[in-house]
């Protein structure tokens, strides 16, 4: 399988990555900063650029048979709303995917992300409420994503995470499905 990976240099994009490649998957990671990437493999593909060059995008994205994104929102406590780099970079990516014939998007988002089937209980609404009022910028890329996501009829799957704290060789991940253990 051809995966194209977006945030490849982060912690969890680079875990993703290992995983991929370990699977026989050849990878396409898209990274800002190369330096970051401590994998070397021969299935694996860089393609250096920022979340607005549509150019690299379109390279990164033309041989993929599902596109992937570890891009995460800032964490900024500003309560001065800076701009949407991510959900700008995830619009430009859905508009490359409906380009080339792409169908199938995994992304990260935090609880913010709203879903008809979230059952309303602290811990469901809680973690949006909170970063409503102490992550604003954050929030507001989430809120934008969604939206993007929502619309743009490809077959998409958001996992939303709160602190992801990854360790990769104790494997110590948890998860829920929001209203109870998994």
């Amino acid at each position: 399988m051809n995966i194209t990976i977006f945030g490849a240099s982060g912690a969890i994009g680079q875990h993703l990555t290992r995983l991929a490649l370990d699977n026989g998957d050849f990878v396409t990671a898209y990274v800002r900063s190369p330096q970051k990437i401590k994998i070397d493999h021969s299935n694996l593909r860089l393609v250096v650029g920022d979340l607005s060059n549509a150019s690299a995008i379109e390279t990164a994205i033309s041989e993929a048979d599902v596109v992937i994104s570890t891009l995460g929102p800032p964490s900024d406590l500003s309560r001065k709303l800076k701009g949407t780099p991510v959900s700008d970079g995830h619009d430009l990516i859905i508009k490359t995917m409906k380009k080339f014939n792409k169908k199938r998007l995994i992304t990260l988002a935090t609880p913010a992300l709203q879903s008809d089937d979230d059952k309303k209980n602290i811990s469901t609404v809680l973690p949006g409420i909170l970063a409503k009022v102490f992550l604003p910028n954050g929030h507001a890329e989430m809120k934008k994503m969604e939206g993007i996501i929502k619309q743009s009829n490809l077959d998409w799957t958001v996992v939303r995470i709160i602190n992801p704290n990854v360790k990769y060789k104790e494997q110590s991940f948890d998860y829920s499905f929001g209203d109870r253990s998994a």
